[in-house]
């Protein structure tokens, strides 16, 4: 027995022996196109023993004593599978993406959560995204991408934010732009994000996903989650990309010979002698004279750098990153450069405690990048000034700082040229999360997070600019200091029992900011030889300050439940203590349910559903659009922009006075957007093909308005809550891979967007005009209840007066070839009581369409966006036909097709008896669009030519951005817009369009 045992013995240590000799199973891992994968998991089956493969995608593993080993490799976004090494010694493992579990756990605010589980309506945008385009800004990576969210890039001046409208609108005057929640971080300031560093962003659209963020959800609200680095090699990320753009269009505006024969045509009509004289046209002939569109626009250069490294060890993970964008503007002396740095750290201190720091550092620089789009900025006057008249005096060299006809302001290249408004900031913010596992199921969570900003605005103004002209040349330098500070701390338990899984939060958070701001400016200097860097020199000197500080108290508690992963519920309530209200403290309450319809018995075996889930919500957000102090007495002050009346008491100085401002309300409360929203989202073809429908209704209530006091009560604006809007819309988002075959995928993703608004009640209010752009403007938008937002108010263009027609117009003390109205009353005038709506800039739908069709190592990827619906009121075209505020002369080529006895087209004669309304529907167009938005064409290096030089990844590729317009609109842009709230949505005046632009770029992995 004993010698039997002991054979057993031996033979058990000669197998092992033999085990221990097999050689390493060595293999590669990649995806459907041959690219490897980098951080795949290879595990052999039935043992806990696994290695990640390297930047190549290669591994080496141990096999132990299996005799026959199976190796399961996984990697995320992709379908686990298993391979029998057998008698192989090399491996090569092709893994497939998983379109069942792409976006399985998606952020949901104060944790995460299984898509499958999400009640709310919710949107997604990944890094793999964002990286196809060459963005600039966060805002960019949501167009044309999500459903229910439409985002307009309002100016083409380099880094001005975007539009980004969530629902429509939710307020008149206040913002409707999102809020931003940046790694948990509150109201984090996307300025300071750099789109290369996002890993995603998740849009919660309805009141049952915002509603958690109280008393600022009710714009939507965009969660951020910035990348962090992964257990492994160290890996260094290397892009950068060179943008060359261009105006999309020119205006088509008259050369110099064709301008003078118009004036003299404009002033003959008058009874004025010519203006030209016929020697001078002959002169004229022979140039086009002075172009000022191309004088001022440029084509400029832009450039991009990033720099990344990540990696690390199975209890601290890292992310470092570096960018530089340098982008000039499509104007002369105008830029935008911006350098970001970013630290993602995450450590695994124990196994109950984890804690993640991530700290961002922004810098940007510009100059001039802040024109409003008025009559006196440069890139209005191009458009309207003398083709006739030089840049530059040719015997002094000197600017001609005015002309003789067309536009009264100064030189526009002049002003361009000589102006410098010099913005530096520095932006640093810190995030740090702890989650500590209190006890299995328990965990709390605390996010703090600090911002400082610090910025420093100095502008000059000299002899050669309109203020000098004006004799108001100045200098100024502004600074502000900006702090925020957010506690965040909250309990989750999760837990799953049999069918049962609940999860349980309970959220305290305080949040406080505060700001600081000096200002000193100095008028008609000595000298300007220093710029803007000794006040001293100025004539004039005022100093200014300022101050404000607020804060946010809030409490939440919320409950996701789910039975057998088929009946799901989300409840939650927040309340909200602000600082800037009278009436502090507001709850807001959400409930969401879900029914997954696909785990019916019934849906077992369907040929048709791969998944199949309904929902349901409703919750209430609020909005505090309120400033700081909005709620108590102001005092005025002399400033250079705030005049003070001078009071004189029986005499004849006047005294010092420091008076009260506008009225303030007795009582404001939060703005309420009551929301109702139901669902469906469907997938077929085992995944390959979904669809998502959403249908809501929003109800805001005790709105926010600026309402005029009466002028012996100060005649200021203060805000008071007076009405309430509806707001309603449907959306669908459609995507999916429709082929996938050994070489070629497509995949797809289209998303359409309804929406209506209407102005419910304005607390008695009716009829109430505003406006805000331009500033010869006034009253060309009107509230009406019943009617919705942006209604444009203004006479309704007929035409022209027709030489039969010629007994009417001398009714209206006209005659054939002036412009015709339309007369609401009768009485044969036109006055006040012919006022009506001419146009709404709201769009009565979006959408946008991505492609990626992908061929072996190439990939070409398209977008289009665009409004349908909406309408633009351009004042830049119609201040090109002369005769309106500092338009003396028409510079537009159509003013060559105006009316005459024999050439009776709608464009009105010069006539001393035509009126020229600039509020009216003459100037009103269609804005309704669609743009390629972008068209890339990407070459992915192959793997096998890779490994050689040790480089892991290597994509080279050329877009294009915005390379075609289709659109009935004649102006520049009609994505472009002054708007600052709902009420001016679709007005224009001067406002540099969106760039056409040529790309080529790389990206490099090591």
């Amino acid at each position: 027995m004993k010698r039997l045992l002991t054979l057993i013995l031996l033979a058990a240590g000669a197998m092992h022996a033999y085990a221990q000799q097999r050689p390493l199973i060595r293999g590669r891992v990649v995806d459907e196109n041959n690219k490897p994968l980098p951080g795949a998991t290879v595990r052999l089956k039935s043992t806990n023993t696994s290695v990640p493969t390297d930047s190549a995608g290669n591994f080496q593993l141990s096999p132990g004593d299996q005799t026959a080993p199976v190796l399961t490799i996984s990697f995320v976004g992709y379908a686990s599978a298993d391979y029998t090494v057998g008698s192989r010694s090399f491996v090569e493992a092709h893994l497939q993406p998983d379109l069942r579990n792409l976006s399985d756990v998606v952020v949901v605010g104060y944790g995460t959560q299984r898509k499958r589980d999400v009640t709310g309506a919710t949107s997604t945008v990944k890094a793999d995204e964002i990286a196809k385009r060459p963005l600039t800004r966060v805002e960019q990576a949501l167009q044309g991408t999500t459903s229910g969210v439409t985002v307009a890039s309002t100016s083409g001046q380099p880094g001005v934010g975007l539009s980004v409208r969530i629902r429509g609108v939710n307020s008149i005057t206040g913002s409707n732009e999102p809020l931003y929640v940046i790694d948990g971080y509150i109201g984090g300031s996307i300025e300071s994000l750099n789109p290369n560093d996002i890993e995603s962003l998740e849009i919660l659209k309805d009141a049952s996903s915002a509603a958690i963020y109280g008393s600022r959800g009710s714009n939507g609200v965009v969660l951020i989650t910035t990348k962090s680095g992964r257990e492994g090699k160290p890996k260094v990320d290397f892009s950068s990309w060179f943008t060359k753009s261009e105006m999309p269009k020119e205006l088509k505006l008259m050369n110099a010979y064709d301008f003078a024969r118009t004036v003299n045509a404009q002033y003959a009509a008058s009874g004025q002698p010519a203006g030209f004289s016929d020697e001078r046209l002959a002169e004229l002939k022979k140039t086009p004279g002075t172009d000022w569109q191309r004088e001022l626009h440029t084509k400029p250069l832009s450039q991009n750098f990033q720099l990344g490294v990540s990696g690390g060890a199975p209890n601290v993970k890292y992310l470092f990153s570096m960018n530089y964008l340098d982008q000039p503007g499509l104007i002369i002396n105008q830029y935008y450069r911006r350098a970001t740095l970013r630290s993602n750290v995450d450590v695994r201190i124990n196994d109950k405690i984890d804690l993640k720091v991530n700290v961002a550092a922004v810098l940007p620089k510009n100059r001039n990048t802040q024109y409003p789009g008025d009559l006196v900025d440069p890139f209005t006057q191009a458009t309207e000034w003398d083709p006739t008249t030089p840049v530059r005096d040719p015997a002094t060299g000197k600017y001609n700082l005015n002309a003789p006809f067309a536009s009264i302001q100064i030189n526009p290249v002049a002003q361009a040229a000589n102006q410098a408004v010099d913005v530096t900031s520095t932006d640093v913010t810190g995030t740090a999360t702890l989650n500590y596992r209190i006890i299995p199921h328990l965990t709390f969570t605390s996010t703090n997070a600090y911002e400082l900003q610090y910025s420093l605005t100095q502008s000059l103004f000299g002899p050669e600019t309109s203020a000098g002209l004006a004799g108001k040349d100045n200098a100024s330098q502004n600074t502000n200091r900006f702090r925020s500070y957010l506690n965040s701390n909250f309990l989750t338990y999760k837990n799953t029992w049999g069918d049962h899984s609940v999860t349980v939060t309970a959220l305290y958070e305080q949040q406080n900011r505060l700001n600081l701001a000096t200002g000193a400016n100095s008028n008609n200097l000595a000298s300007y030889s220093l710029g803007y860097y000794n006040l001293g020199l100025g004539k004039v000197q005022f100093a200014s300050s300022g101050y404000w500080q607020d804060a946010l108290q809030s409490y939440m508690g919320r409950v996701n439940y789910s039975f057998k992963d088929r009946y799901l519920l989300t409840a939650a309530v927040r309340t909200d203590g602000s600082s800037h209200l009278t009436e502090k403290y507001s709850t807001f309450p959400s409930l969401a349910l879900g029914w997954s319809v696909i785990k019916e018995k019934f849906m077992e075996n369907s040929r048709v559903f791969s998944d199949f889930k309904v929902r349901a919500s409703y919750g209430i957000t609020g909005n505090q659009a309120v400033a700081p102090y909005g709620t108590i007495q102001q005092i005025l002050s002399n400033t250079p922009s705030v005049s003070v009346p001078n009071y004189y008491w029986g005499g004849t100085v006047a005294a010092v006075a420091t008076p009260f401002g506008g009225p303030v309300a007795s009582s404001l409360k939060w703005e309420r957007t009551t929301a109702y929203d139901a669902g469906v989202d469907l997938a077929f073809l085992q995944n390959r093909l979904t669809l998502s429908v959403d249908a809501y209704l929003k109800q805001i209530r005790d709105l926010l308005y600026n309402y005029q006091a009466p002028f012996y009560n100060s005649g200021q604006q203060y805000a008071r809550n007076i009405g309430s809007i509806d707001n309603k819309g449907l959306e669908f988002a459609m995507g999916g891979t429709p082929v996938l075959a050994h070489k070629f995928k497509w995949t797809t993703n289209l998303t359409l967007s309804f929406n209506r608004n209407k102005v419910v009640d304005l607390g008695g209010l009716d009829n109430v005009t505003a406006s805000n752009i331009g500033s010869p403007q006034q009253n060309l938008v009107i509230l009406k209840v019943g009617q919705p937002l942006a209604q444009f108010w203004g006479y309704k263009f007929e035409g022209t007066w027709k030489n039969s027609e010629a007994a009417e117009a001398a009714k209206f003390g006209m005659k054939p070839g002036d412009a015709k109205y339309q007369d609401v009353n009768g009485d044969n005038k036109y006055t006040s009581a012919d006022l009506q709506t001419i146009g709404n800039g709201t769009p009565k739908y979006s959408f946008g369409w991505i492609n990626d069709l992908n061929y072996g190592d190439f990939t070409l990827s398209f977008m289009f966006a665009g409004t349908h619906g909406n309408d633009i009121f351009s004042q830049t075209l119609a201040y090109t036909w002369g005769g309106l505020g500092d338009a003396r002369n028409a510079t537009t080529q159509e003013a060559l097709n105006i009316w005459t006895e024999k050439n009776e087209t709608n464009n009105p004669t010069f006539s001393k008896t035509s009126a020229n309304f600039i509020n009216s529907s003459r100037f009103v167009y269609d804005a309704s669009y669609i743009k390629l938005k972008n068209l890339a064409f990407t070459y992915h290096l192959p793997a096998s030519l890779l490994r050689r030089v040790k480089v892991r990844s290597l994509d080279v590729y050329v877009s294009g951005q915005n390379l075609f317009c289709i659109t009935h609109y004649p102006g520049y842009d009609p994505e472009i817009t002054n708007a600052t709230n709902a009420l001016t949505q679709g007005l224009e005046m001067g406002v540099i369009p969106n760039p056409r632009s040529y790309t080529a770029g790389l990206r490099l992995g090591l």
